[in-house]
């Protein structure tokens, strides 16, 4: 009997790590590494921007089976900025073997860490494990990460039937856990009102940085509640979170960004707009 055929599988890697010149009082890079298909480029910050990193998958998109780790380390005192270059989209697997994505952001003291995501495309019959984790060194350090899943193309009129999405997170600041998040895609649990009530779409914005209340209090009014798009905010210890169901992923899309720019200001300190990478 033959043996059906191995595919090739993916096994990239992106480690970015950066420090503070005391001297010259700017942050710069410090370590890098990158394996196929990972690529990390610098361009030029925008004015009010630190430096910054763009993550490429230069494959084109994730397949079954695929193995990516990134991990990024903003040293004491450091300011970074690291974004996705364009929407990661995850393939149909031809088995049962998942993509596994695996993120580690490390904070240290008095840094400011911005990662800031563009959608993940999850088309039929994907298959994702994604795993973030968020280590922040001391009460001082300020974070600013999320993530967004899309299901299927609807461009194409695609309709996402069978697709396993699992998603979790970590948040430990001076190595105590305060926050863990798991989340497991299925077939019911998308249309359930008790899931994602047929949403195509969902996104979520962590944030560990200054007065979250008073941050918590000034976004709510500006959170969409339409058809299209809604959202929610809280605070879970010294923890922000907001979370965005979608039936419109282009809306949902729009919202995350515009909340994303004012948070942005808010607890970093930084020009309240994306980067140009960024089309909204």
């Amino acid at each position: 009997m033959t043996a059906a055929p191995r595919h090739q599988r993916a096994r990239g890697r992106a480690r970015t790590a950066f420090r503070q010149d005391q001297a010259a009082g700017v942050t710069r890079l410090s370590d890098l590494y990158q394996s196929h298909p990972m690529r990390v480029l610098f361009p030029r910050p925008a004015k009010g921007d630190p430096i910054t990193a763009v993550l490429a998958t230069v494959s084109g998109g994730i397949a079954g089976g695929d193995r990516i780790e990134i991990e990024i380390d903003g040293g004491e005192g450091t300011e970074s900025l690291v974004l996705a270059q364009a929407a990661e989209k995850i393939y149909r697997a031809p088995d049962p073997d998942p993509a596994r994505i695996a993120f580690h952001l490390q904070a240290g003291p008095g840094a400011g860490m911005e990662y800031l995501p563009q959608e993940t495309i999850l088309f039929d019959g994907a298959r994702l494990h994604r795993e973030t984790v968020v280590d922040i060194a001391a009460a001082d350090g300020r974070v600013l990460t999320g993530e967004i899943a899309v299901f299927g193309r609807g461009a194409m009129g695609e309709t996402v039937r069978d697709c396993a999405f699992r998603e979790t997170w970590r948040v430990r600041i001076a190595g105590r856990t305060v926050w863990r998040d798991a989340f497991a895609l299925t077939p019911d649990a998308r249309e359930s009102r008790f899931g994602l009530n047929g949403a195509d779409a969902m996104g979520t914005i962590v944030c560990v940085a200054g007065d979250l209340a008073t941050l918590r209090d000034a976004l709510r009014p500006h959170l969409p509640q339409t058809d299209a798009v809604t959202a929610a905010v809280g605070c879970i210890g010294p923890l922000l979170l907001v979370r965005f169901l979608g039936r419109d992923p282009a809306a949902l899309r729009k919202a995350y960004y515009e909340t994303w720019s004012r948070l942005r200001q808010a607890a970093l300190h930084r020009p309240a707009r994306l980067p140009a990478l960024i089309h909204c």
